[in-house]
């Protein structure tokens, strides 16, 4: 059995080393941050900010601005998400030290080779992209409907002087002043 092996002179040690690099099973794209201990931060979704802690193996989900209905149910999602993959340990979703925060544990991976903080970014990168457009339509769709009601298009309102003047209008008459009496017969 014979080995052909082609000798190429023009490719320098640095871009053979690239060569030789394994290929990545997924490549992915966060807005994220690290901090000076360590943590990663990562901000791309639209309610909460999720901190990873790689030293603690512990994952953290913080409201962005104001705590609502709406944060909690994206807090929720997110760990029943991340449960439903596997990934934490059920048990272990608590309320955080920080007010309107969860938190919960992930243990280390039993395969050599797996990265545990690798799978919760993956697994946080699908939660994103599939909570984000919905967020962000039902995020358009609130900001339309506020602008509709306090900006209207011509057809939609009318000026002060179109609306005709009438001596009586409404249901109430103004001579019956008690009109809660008149039902025994008092006025």
């Amino acid at each position: 059995m014979s080995i052909n092996i082609k000798i190429d002179s023009d490719i320098t040690p640095e871009a053979a080393k690239e060569a030789t690099k394994p290929i990545p099973d997924a490549v992915i794209s966060l807005e994220a941050r690290k901090t000076l201990d360590g943590k990663i931060m990562i901000l791309d979704h639209v309610l909460i900010d999720i901190v990873l802690d790689t030293v603690g193996k512990k994952i953290v989900s913080f409201p962005k601005e104001n705590l609502s209905d709406d944060v909690y149910v994206a807090q929720s999602a997110y760990f029943r998400h991340l449960q439903n993959d596997g990934i934490i340990i059920p048990e272990s979703v608590i309320a955080g030290n920080v007010y309107g925060s969860l938190e919960a544990l992930y243990p280390d991976a039993v395969d050599e080779g797996i990265s545990a903080a690798q799978v919760v970014l993956l697994s946080t990168k699908k939660f994103i992209d599939q909570e984000n457009p919905q967020l962000k339509a039902q995020e358009f769709f609130e900001k339309e409907v506020e602008d509709y009601m306090v900006e209207p298009t011509p057809e939609d309102s009318t000026g002060l002087g179109e609306v005709p003047q009438e001596p009586k209008k409404g249901s109430i008459s103004p001579d019956r002043i008690r009109r809660y009496l008149s039902g025994y017969g008092y006025y």
